[in-house]
């Protein structure tokens, strides 16, 4: 007599045992309505057929995700070592045959029947007596998707058709489950794809210059931010090289927000700044009493960086001492805390800074050659304003609403005023030329400035005059009076000449370097004879 039989849908419970069925089916629908969590849903259903009709220890075994091997994904009655080892390969097994097949198998006793493994709950955990197993598959849209299983115990007066009819519905139930958890999980799955494209879609139009604050189109700086785009995706040390106030900070905020390290800590250094008795306890951090002083532990600028990046501004101004120190973390990438006798695990991506030219100052003896080789992996030379004047309307513009937000103005600037800030060369580059917009604009009483207060603040600059708040008429004419101390004299006519050929030719460039308006200029040049 064979153990194992193919079920028939041909019988049917007894009407006396609708109500029971009727009950369980309900409560199943009632889970289904309350949560979209499968795990719940299923192990509730598993746990109401083992209270209500006696089919116990059922399990729910799923293709796992990575391989074509099942697993027991959800269970009732199972301990967690026998859930780990419901594994069974396709074919294998009654569950594997099932998933093959597609087909309801039934053990009539697992003791007579070798293609039971008995593999996920030991023989020795059931009841010693006549113990059937039932396992049914689970449909989504027409495909097998998995495998219901129960065991029974054969004595049961209840009809085994009754079992099967009411396990069928259960199945379907099952596999409804699935089905929803399947689509939300696609949907879900779609609508994180398009997050992901969006979020990248937007990271890149925060990549454009305006977006950091980088705001200009010249084709050297161009060339400079293509080169940061290139290498944001790696984890390569970025070296930037360019004069003060050239926006080397603004660079190193926008190389971090294109790199894979957006989403974690950007820390800035300024080594220019710390006195050298406090450089290693803000890089490396100190333990509690390691001297006078040290009430606590205190991580170090390189653990709160760690996972992201670590901005060292004005690298050329770091002690030697530090310098050795510094290259061991990036060769090691281990850290130890002043006083501390551990080593500390760091991933930190550095990005220096400097104006300074560093390797002159290797040639002194004054910053380390292997480091400055570390250092100088990707190096990216940022612009002077003076040799992107193309961009200096846009940084005005730029610039005057952000200044006139902050101070709650409604500035503009006139013609001539704009191109008087063009013209001049700007030594002290963005920084001075933010500078210069924010003094005006708070100087200004009207809503348009002209280009008599902007040459006011600009000849200030040139002299190094401290600056008045005065109201714009004073202004104007205190840089008048300030312009007329300045008798024509024999030795300007070098000074002329160099400031013209420093400018190219450009007399309006040359005016301002020299601290004059564009008339004075040609008057002396006229007096002077200046070819």
């Amino acid at each position: 007599m064979p153990q194992i039989t193919r079920y028939s849908e041909a019988e049917h419970p007894p009407e006396t045992l609708q109500q029971q069925e009727t009950l369980l089916v309900r409560e199943c629908i009632r889970l289904m309505g309350r949560s979209l969590e499968p795990d719940r849903v299923i192990r509730e259903t598993l746990h109401l057929l083992s209270e209500l009709l006696g089919l116990n220890r059922g399990r729910v075994v799923l293709p796992q995700p990575e391989g074509g091997e099942l697993a027991i994904r959800h269970a009732y009655g199972l301990t967690r070592g026998e859930i780990a080892r419901g594994r069974y390969a396709l074919g294998e097994g009654i569950t594997g045959r099932v998933m093959r097949t597609g087909e309801t198998l039934i053990v009539q006793d697992i003791d007579r029947e070798p293609g039971y493994l008995a593999r996920a709950v030991r023989r020795a955990s059931l009841p010693q007596e006549t113990v059937s197993f039932i396992a049914l598959p689970l449909e989504i849209d027409g495909r097998v998707a998995g495998v219901l299983g129960v065991h029974r115990l054969r004595r049961r007066r209840r009809a085994l058709a009754a079992d099967m009819a009411i396990l069928r519905t259960v199945a379907t139930l099952i596999g409804q489950v699935l089905r929803v958890n399947r689509l939300v999980a696609e949907r879900t799955a779609r609508l994180e794809d398009e997050n992901r494209r969006l979020r990248q879609a937007l990271a890149q139009s925060q990549s454009t210059p305006a977006m950091h604050g980088i705001v200009g189109r010249s084709p050297l700086l161009a060339r400079a931010l293509r080169q940061l785009e290139q290498v944001a995706r790696s984890d390569a040390s970025v070296l930037l090289l360019g004069e003060s106030g050239t926006g080397k900070e603004l660079f190193a905020q926008a190389l971090h927000r294109m790199s894979a390290r957006a989403a974690l800590p950007f820390i800035k250094v300024n080594c220019a700044a710390i006195p050298d008795t406090l450089f290693e306890a803000e890089l490396f951090g100190h333990e509690k009493g390691a001297f006078t002083g040290a009430a606590q532990a205190r991580p170090g600028r390189f653990e709160m960086a760690d996972g992201g990046t670590l901005f060292l501004d004005e690298i050329g101004d770091l002690p030697l001492a530090l310098q050795v120190k510094l290259l061991r973390v990036l060769q090691e990438h281990v850290i130890e805390r002043i006083g501390g006798r551990k080593e500390i695990a760091v991933n930190v991506r550095i990005v220096a800074a400097t104006h300074r030219e560093l390797q002159r100052l290797v040639a002194e003896g004054r910053f380390r050659a292997d480091l400055f080789y570390r250092l100088n992996v990707i190096p990216i030379s940022l612009p002077a304003l003076r040799e992107r004047a193309e961009d200096i309307k846009h940084l005005a513009l730029h610039f005057l609403e952000q200044i006139n937000l902050a101070h709650g103005r409604r500035v503009a600037l006139a013609p001539a005023a704009m191109a008087s800030l063009v013209a001049y060369p700007w030594p002290g580059n963005i920084r001075q030329l933010y500078n210069v917009l924010e003094r005006v604009v708070l100087l200004a009483e009207g809503e348009r400035i002209d280009d008599a207060a902007v040459e006011y603040a600009l000849v200030t600059e040139a002299q190094g005059q401290p600056v008045d708040v005065l109201r714009p008429q004073r202004a104007a004419a205190h840089s008048s009076r300030v312009r007329a101390w300045r008798p024509v004299a024999g030795e300007d006519a070098d000074a002329i000449a160099t400031a013209l050929k420093a400018a190219r030719g450009n007399k309006s460039r040359a005016a301002q370097a020299l601290g004059l308006t564009l008339r004075q200029l040609n008057y002396r040049i006229a007096k002077l004879g200046v070819d």
